[in-house]
């Protein structure tokens, strides 16, 4: 054979090794779990079990102005501040420094701050 014929069959041979993968690079798709409608489990809230959804305030006292679709919160310290949701669901947590504080960018809505409900027009 010639020596070109013999370089042809060694790089077709070790481009199909390369394109084998690994033993152990060998990836397995994860396949979700098909659920039975009649399987299925739903957790209902008892009557007796109150819920224990409590929000939390700021660490220190804040003053709160809502002027057009701008918060205003005065704080004597650096503290976070935890904003929530009309559905009592945490949103976001800002990061006040000491003095005026200006929260832009909220979208309109009812929103609790400090367990005080802020409407953003």
């Amino acid at each position: 054979m010639r020596k070109t014929a013999k370089l042809q069959i060694c790089l077709f041979v070790l481009a199909a090794l390369m394109c084998l993968p690994a033993e152990g690079a060998v990836r397995k798709r994860k396949t979700q779990a098909r659920r039975n409608p009649d399987t299925l489990v739903v957790a209902m809230p008892s009557p007796e079990m109150r819920a224990s959804r409590k929000m939390s305030t700021s660490a220190y006292p804040v003053q709160i102005n809502v002027t057009g679709r701008v918060v205003q919160v005065q704080s004597d310290h650096n503290q976070l501040l935890p904003i929530y949701n009309q559905n009592g669901v945490l949103y976001l947590t800002a990061r006040l420094n000491k003095g005026k504080n200006w929260l832009g960018g909220l979208p309109r809505g009812r929103y609790f701050i400090n367990n005080r409900p802020i409407t953003i027009n």
